[in-house]
């Protein structure tokens, strides 16, 4: 089978040196809440990460290694919780990887912890950030707890 990447698939260039922290920012819920809020909830495009605001250096300055740290964990994570899927489009078979972060929500929000202490965030703040849309985010998982 011929390896594709998906049609709406962009490329994004950063520093080497922002790697895990832009795959931590990218998969935090603050990031998604900031998509849901200013997107059409289905893609994400260039004016989502453009219009994103955080200053990568002092970020990386007074969090770099915890958000490092976390962006491997995370990483780590998200292979092992991936699966591959097969679906006949019209086209024909394709088989792609799918990726479930929900699963890896614990890892999620110390991500957002981080980027809390980074924005000055309240307590509050980070409660609504962490727990925003939770039951359609997390889906049965959350029941599952009761």
């Amino acid at each position: 089978m011929q390896q594709m990447d998906p049609t709406e698939m962009k490329t994004l260039r950063f520093d080497k040196d922002y790697k895990g922290l832009i795959l931590s920012i990218y998969h935090s819920s603050l990031f998604y809440w900031f998509t849901y809020t200013f997107s059409d909830c289905r893609n994400i495009n260039k004016p989502e990460v453009e219009d994103f605001i955080i200053n990568l250096q002092e970020c990386k300055k007074y969090n770099g290694e915890r958000i490092c740290m976390l962006s491997q964990k995370l990483s780590k994570d998200l292979q092992k919780n991936s699966k591959f899927l097969e679906y006949n489009y019209s086209s024909g078979w394709r088989k792609f990887q799918a990726f479930y972060p929900r699963n890896s929500k614990p890892i999620i929000d110390e991500i957002d912890k981080v980027l809390a202490k980074h924005y000055g965030f309240t307590e509050e703040e980070l409660d609504f950030i962490i727990n925003y849309d939770i039951k359609y985010r997390m889906g049965d998982e959350l029941n599952d707890n009761d």
